[in-house]
């Protein structure tokens, strides 16, 4: 019997995200495929492309369809901290972090669990923003060869995949570039002193909020504060989700004396015209 791992995904999911096996962590979402690839099999050089760019993210990032039952009882939840003073806040999207991004950036093993083939499997999750940046959790290897995927997807659909394209080449160019000054290390007193001078302009800041913002998708506090910091900042999205979760301590709530992460977004909202 075939089962949906997609939706047993969602089913298991409280927050932290999901675990397949003992120590990888699973990209997914309920999302459709795009009407514009509902006839790919019909445009057979484009398809062609995309299961061959495939089987390369394949080398390095295992996608799974079509599980059947033994598979699926390989999935789990994964851990969100007790945050019990949260219900009795205001905005509670800004006092809970993305605790499944948090865990994707600390687990080092990742697998795509969709269904029908592969390609629809990449094209699916390529559609979200919180995907794409669970997979810029990912090694460097990885990163490019999906980035390869979502450039042929933007042929075809620019729309639906310049985001992915935004995201992961930001990722890529951070984990390929030298390093610069040692930001990562000084965020906290830079931040809470005065606020650190941006490393980059104002278009990049203004084309990464919209990649950010433009679809649809949750907590969509979180999502652009991770995208325009690591821009603002030049470094990884995986340098900033491990620093958010290195500056709360096990119930979710910030260190005191540290990073003011939300201040810093703020920050940059009005640097781009934009206010919280």
């Amino acid at each position: 019997m075939v089962i949906l791992g997609d939706t047993i995904c969602a089913a298991l999911d409280k927050g932290g995200g999901v675990r397949f096996g003992s120590d990888t962590f699973a990209i997914y979402t309920r999302a459709l495929l795009p009407r514009s690839f509902a006839t790919l099999d019909q445009k057979v050089p484009l398809r062609d492309k995309l299961i061959a760019s495939a089987e390369l993210v394949c080398q390095t990032l295992p996608v799974y369809v079509d599980l059947d039952a033994a598979a699926i009882s390989h999935l789990a939840s994964l851990p969100v901290p007790l945050t019990p003073h949260v219900e009795f806040e205001e905005n509670q999207t800004t006092s809970h972090p993305p605790w499944f991004l948090i865990n994707a950036a600390t687990i080092e093993k990742h697998c795509v669990v969709g269904s029908g083939s592969i390609v629809q499997a990449l094209l699916v999750i390529l559609q979200r923003p919180w995907c794409v940046l669970e997979i810029c959790c990912t090694d460097t290897k990885t990163i490019a060869s999906v980035r390869e995927f979502a450039q042929l997807a933007a042929q075809e659909d620019s729309d639906t995949y310049d985001a992915a394209m935004e995201l992961l080449s930001h990722e890529h160019r951070m984990r390929m570039a030298a390093p610069l000054a040692p930001v990562v290390a000084d965020i906290p007193d830079s931040v809470s002193q005065s606020k650190p001078l941006p490393r980059c302009s104002i278009k990049a800041l203004r084309d990464m909020y919209a990649a950010a913002t433009l679809t649809a998708s949750y907590n969509r506090f979180w999502l652009p504060l991770i995208c325009t910091i690591a821009v603002y900042l030049d470094i990884s999205f995986l340098d900033v989700v491990r620093r958010v979760r290195e500056d709360m301590d096990r119930s979710g709530v910030p260190k005191e004396g540290r990073l003011d992460w939300i201040g810093l977004y703020r920050e940059i909202l009005r640097k781009i015209g934009e206010c919280v």
